[in-house]
């Protein structure tokens, strides 16, 4: 190990144990003021919280001409690449509800994104690969059952939301609109898959029952509104959005009310992703310079179940 990477993970564990301390004390951040979780700078992309939350897995830029994804440990400053062998770039980690399986869009020939599935109990590996060979896949999502992975489709016939089984076969076309699709996310229960799409001129976000039916517009603001975020008790969707002119995370309730700014904050905040106990958000932000991950917490939950 370089005495770079010791250093990084001296910070990182001094930085967890701070946090762990907050918790320990009742006192996790304010909205406006949430804990810094890295402080390396490194592009980071698309993170998500595994192991009950004990892990946070994460695309990121840390190797030259590699995308990777690494997954972070906050309880002792370590950390380790998912696919230490893979030479490929790799986005948008995905973790079925019980860590059986793991998902992710893995460059091939350029520029085609295909979309791995690797199934850790039976040590076996599926590939879905779209019959286009320029087409791409990105952003997939587990059913809670594990049954079904959900992504956005890039081919012939646009940019649609997809979904396959864990073989990555059995493809089935959820959107078949104009514009373009995509973030897909299943609510907690699996009835419903919120997405963003440009179908209306510019992007927003929107819900439809897990088979593509009963489509509904959650926003309809100027600017983009992106990658949505079901809330683990499926009352609430957090997203991205530069509805105000600059990119920030909002939450609404899932049926569209109460829109609120969760980070206001003149820098880019992006990536939203709800830590387990529903009270607080993960997401990457550049306010410090870089691209690091910071934890904050919000409201309670509204008290109505959502979808």
């Amino acid at each position: 190990m370089s005495c770079s990477e010791r250093g990084h993970q001296r910070l990182l564990f001094h930085l967890s144990f701070a946090i762990a301390v907050a918790l320990s004390c009742g006192v996790v951040s304010r909205g406006d003021e949430p804990l810094r979780l890295t402080s390396d700078g490194t592009l980071k992309l698309a993170p998500v919280f595994i192991t009950n939350g004990d892990e946070i897995a994460c695309a990121t830029h840390e190797v030259p001409n590699l995308v990777s994804i690494v997954r972070l440990k906050p309880s002792d400053g370590s950390r380790r690449r998912q696919h230490p062998t893979v030479v490929n770039h790799q986005f948008d980690p995905a973790f079925s509800r019980d860590g059986r399986y793991h998902a992710y869009a893995r460059s091939s020939t350029s520029p085609q994104l295909v979309l791995v599935i690797q199934d850790t109990q039976a040590k076996k590996e599926s590939v879905f690969q779209p019959r286009d060979s320029r087409a791409t896949v990105r952003n997939p999502s587990f059913a809670p059952d594990g049954s079904r992975i959900v992504f956005s489709l890039s081919d012939k016939g646009g940019q649609q939301i997809a979904a396959v089984n864990t073989w990555g076969k059995d493809l089935t076309y959820l959107t078949q609109s104009s514009g373009m699709n995509a973030w897909p996310a299943y609510s907690p229960n699996g009835r419903k898959i919120a997405f963003g799409s440009s179908r209306s001129g510019d992007f927003d976000i929107y819900v439809m029952d897990a088979d593509g039916s009963n489509l509904q517009a959650l926003t309809r603001s100027p600017g983009l509104d992106a990658r949505p975020a079901w809330s683990p008790d499926g009352t609430r969707i957090a997203f991205t959005s530069n509805r105000d002119g600059n990119y920030d995370i909002y939450v609404i309730n899932a049926d569209g009310s109460n829109p609120r700014n969760a980070t206001s904050h003149p820098a880019r905040d992006d990536y939203p992703t709800w830590h387990p106990d529903g009270h607080r958000l993960l997401f990457v932000s550049d306010r410090d310079g870089g691209s690091d991950l910071y934890l904050s917490s919000l409201p309670e939950a509204a008290p109505e179940r959502g979808p």
